[in-house]
């Protein structure tokens, strides 16, 4: 007998045909759960390095508001130091937390010298013990009278200055200072990270999380 819905749509049937057990079958997977779990060492010293990474590289474009960029840099780096000397501590030293009270550069120093690294006046520690005196003054800022003396001629005595003289804190804050502190910080990282077996580091020297899917019971 002749067709009487013509071969394109005998065609479109078989081809539905063949595609609904597929389609049957994703509709029956699709109704299944599964339970994921995710887990991540989080340490703050990762994200006030990148801080201070992307402020650095704003800075040393020189673009306006560069002395802020570099401002943020030095003080995220003076920042991680403490950060990063908790997470590595609370893994490579047992009771870390009876030295909570010391000092970021006394924590930092217990580390490397637990670890078999020479804590000194070579870098990167002189530049860590730099950061740790600029985080004080950060943090506990003093008021100072600044008084400049300059020889100025007859045209330039009716001048205003366009620039007010810097204080002592503002000179430290510097490109070059910015980007000696984050890499100061960041080899620090490096070193301590090297003596730690990888079982140990897994998170500290590189911020990441790791997960597991599992299908769930039917009757769950």
């Amino acid at each position: 007998d002749a067709n009487p819905f013509g071969v394109g749509a005998l065609q479109s049937l078989r081809s539905l045909r063949r595609r609904l057990p597929c389609s049957l079958g994703f509709m029956s997977e699709s109704t299944k759960n599964y339970l994921r779990v995710e887990e991540r060492y989080y340490s703050a010293h990762h994200t006030l390095l990148l801080i201070a990474e992307q402020s650095l590289k704003r800075a040393q474009e020189k673009q306006p508001g560069w002395f802020n960029d570099a401002f943020i840099c030095i003080t995220f780096s003076a920042l991680a130091i403490e950060a990063m000397a908790n997470a590595i501590g609370d893994r490579a030293i047992p009771d870390w937390s009876e030295f909570e009270s010391a000092s970021p550069t006394a924590k930092l120093r217990l580390l490397a010298e637990h670890l078999g690294l020479t804590y000194g006046k070579a870098e990167p520690w002189s530049t860590i013990k730099w950061l740790a005196k600029f985080r004080n003054q950060v943090a506990h800022p003093k008021p100072e009278l600044v008084t400049t003396e300059k020889i100025i001629s007859e045209s330039q005595r009716h001048e205003r200055s366009g620039e007010p003289p810097d204080s002592k804190f503002e000179r430290q804050i510097t490109i070059e200072n910015a980007r000696r502190s984050f890499e100061a910080v960041y080899k620090a990282k490096r070193l301590l990270c090297a003596q730690l077996s990888p079982e140990i580091s897994l998170g500290l020297e590189t911020d990441g999380w790791h997960g597991s899917t599992t299908p769930l019971n039917p009757s769950n």
